[in-house]
């Protein structure tokens, strides 16, 4: 009976590993609607590298799931001017679908959002290997353009609208960098760790 539950225990460890790796759908692994800190799994991003966020409406194929994605002051050690956010393609590639005029950026926090900041221009580039952090080598790249620096040692928030959520449970780890005043090369800030199309109803 105890030799039972152990392999049971140790299938479900090594399910979770795979749907990390492969976006395979993981029941065994609950994601409401909203986490601070992204999901801790056996490795996942380190702790100082995880940045918060929120998601709404984080159901398969939902035409209106909405990403809130936070960015810590102190993460910022200088003025931004652009952000460079890479996903893993298999959101695409599993009919996940960004609305690029959806996408708004604000200062403050999630629970305590602030004045919109200004988008000039969102650009978006298919299956782009950037070698930040993740285990694909094809990366969907987002760009996006601010219309006034943000900053140094201030919070914002990055809010995607009307989201196609894929048709499909993945773990996604989407990376941020920022592009500094006065500079061209992008600098890794961190990763939102996220389950994406699985909500826990229970």
């Amino acid at each position: 009976m105890k030799l039972n539950r152990i392999v049971r225990w140790s299938l479900l460890g090594l399910a979770a590993a795979a749907a990390t790796v492969t976006g395979l759908s993981a029941p065994t692994i609950a994601q409401g609607s909203y986490s601070r800190d992204g999901l801790t799994i056996i490795g996942g991003v380190d702790a100082e590298n995880r940045l918060s966020y929120r998601l709404d409406n984080n159901t398969r194929r939902s035409n209106d799931a909405e990403y809130t994605l936070q960015v810590d002051g102190d993460k910022i050690d200088s003025a931004v001017s652009s952000l460079v956010i890479t996903i893993p393609e298999a959101f695409s590639r599993y009919r996940g679908r960004l609305e690029l005029d959806k996408i708004s950026v604000y200062y403050g926090r999630i629970d305590d959002p602030g004045n919109e900041i200004a988008v000039e221009e969102v650009l978006w580039d298919d299956r782009v290997f950037s070698g930040v952090r993740d285990f694909s080598d094809e990366l969907d790249k987002l760009e996006i353009y601010l219309g006034e620096d943000v900053p140094a040692n201030t919070p914002f928030i990055i809010q995607f609208e009307d989201v196609r959520n894929p048709t499909r449970a993945l773990q996604q780890r989407v990376n941020l960098q920022v592009v500094p005043r006065g500079q061209e090369l992008a600098t890794y800030i961190g990763t939102w760790e996220m389950l994406i199309a699985y909500e826990d109803r229970d």
